[in-house]
């Protein structure tokens, strides 16, 4: 058999110790608030608190939002957020009604955070010293002993982050684009730079929930090359050519990652041709 006892009781550790993904240690107290800066729209604000909860983001602020407050917690909001309309209820609203000192407030507000990302479809030319922009992939966040405080600016749908606003960013991103048509949907913009984040953030494992993905190690893999080997001698393949049979097996599979499972079918399946062709010729 593929698993002996031995293997099966180790499968059963590996499974009842599995963590799935989850936040890095160093990340665990940082906190990250989303900000919307005159939202236009009550669908994007409703598929942001959605793309929130899909990424584990949990705090959402308008700034002087251009649709009735109202709206904003009403059926058509909840519509878009979907299973995250507790993100949408727990969202909080800003009104800075003074155009004169929005500025002023916007930049008092932001005092609180310890790091500032502004995001913008501009910068693919470099005229605009204040949209000096890099990709989000290639955000790295500062070494800190205390938890930091992070905030996300998101402009308007219709022309984002003005020039002063995108001053108040300690770092500006943007989202590589065709350059026909560089503006993105400002939920599409925040999807993706949250999944960005996400990724930095949390260690990542193929497996969740109560089945989890576990990988074959090194010794299952070697156990099924092996088989594999026994069957290409039965099968009375050319000389010059086991070798590379074998290696087109490893060179896939290697290449796939595959799981525990995956190895223990292909085990059974080589093992069934391995009885047939001895059965065949019984001889051999």
């Amino acid at each position: 058999m593929f698993f002996s006892l031995k293997d099966k009781k180790k499968l059963f550790r590996d499974l009842a110790t599995f963590q799935g993904t989850r936040i890095k240690n160093k990340y665990k107290d940082w906190s990250f608030t989303i900000l919307l800066i005159k939202p236009e729209t009550i669908g994007n604000i409703g598929s942001i608190a959605r793309l929130m909860k899909n990424f584990g983001f949990k705090k959402l602020i308008l700034i002087n939002p251009l649709v009735k407050k109202e709206r904003i917690h009403g059926h058509e909001a909840q519509g878009y957020a979907m299973h995250g309309k507790d993100v949408l209820f727990s969202s909080k609203i800003l009104e800075f009604k003074d155009p004169d000192s929005y500025i002023l407030n916007l930049k008092n507000f932001l005092i609180k955070f310890d790091l500032i990302i502004g995001t913008t479809a501009s910068g693919t030319r470099y005229t605009n010293l204040r949209r000096l922009a890099i990709f989000p992939h290639d955000l790295k966040f500062p070494t800190s002993r205390h938890p930091l405080k992070i905030a996300i600016m998101f402009g308007r749908e219709s022309r984002g982050l003005t020039n002063t606003e995108i001053g108040l960013a300690d770092i500006i991103l943007r989202i590589p684009t065709s350059n026909d048509y560089p503006a993105l949907n400002l939920s599409h913009a925040c999807g993706i730079i949250l999944y960005e984040i996400f990724k930095k953030i949390h260690v990542l494992e193929i497996g969740r929930g109560e089945k989890p993905v576990l990988l074959a190690t090194r010794e299952d893999r070697e156990k099924l090359y092996s088989f594999i080997q026994d069957v290409t001698e039965l099968l009375k393949i050319r000389t010059h050519k086991k070798g590379n049979v074998l290696f087109a097996f490893k060179n896939m599979m290697e290449r796939a990652f595959i799981s525990k499972k995956e190895a223990s079918l292909m085990f059974g399946f080589f093992s069934k041709i391995k009885k047939i062709i001895t059965r065949l010729n019984p001889y051999d």
